[in-house]
């Protein structure tokens, strides 16, 4: 089971995530993608749902993520060196759930 430590940096005031197995990748998408936008994980959760079957492909400001009816892949947009991640979609909205009640405070 995929395991996620979330935290805010007093400094910066940004949200850090830490995966369990390592995925700095994923780790990078949702510290850049989603950071303190709620609307963005309603978006991402909306757009999964109306799916009917059909791939869900979204371009953010730093990486590509694509999400089938059963895994997710995360491809960077500018560090071409990095290959695309991927994982089983469970864990994305597990980390996804995860980072809502974060920002809720539920967490």
């Amino acid at each position: 089971m995929i395991e996620v430590t979330l935290h805010r940096d007093m400094k910066s005031g940004l949200v850090k995530a830490k995966i369990s197995p390592a995925n700095r990748l994923l780790e990078e998408f949702f510290e850049t993608e989603i950071q303190n936008d709620a609307a963005v994980i309603h978006y991402l959760s909306s757009r999964a749902a109306d799916a009917d079957g059909y791939d869900v492909e979204v371009t953010g400001n730093a990486f590509n993520l694509t999400l089938t009816a059963d895994q997710y892949i995360i491809s960077p947009l500018f560090d071409l060196e990095r290959a695309p991640q991927e994982g089983p979609r469970s864990d994305f909205f597990f980390i996804l759930d995860k980072w809502q009640k974060f920002l809720s405070g539920d967490s």
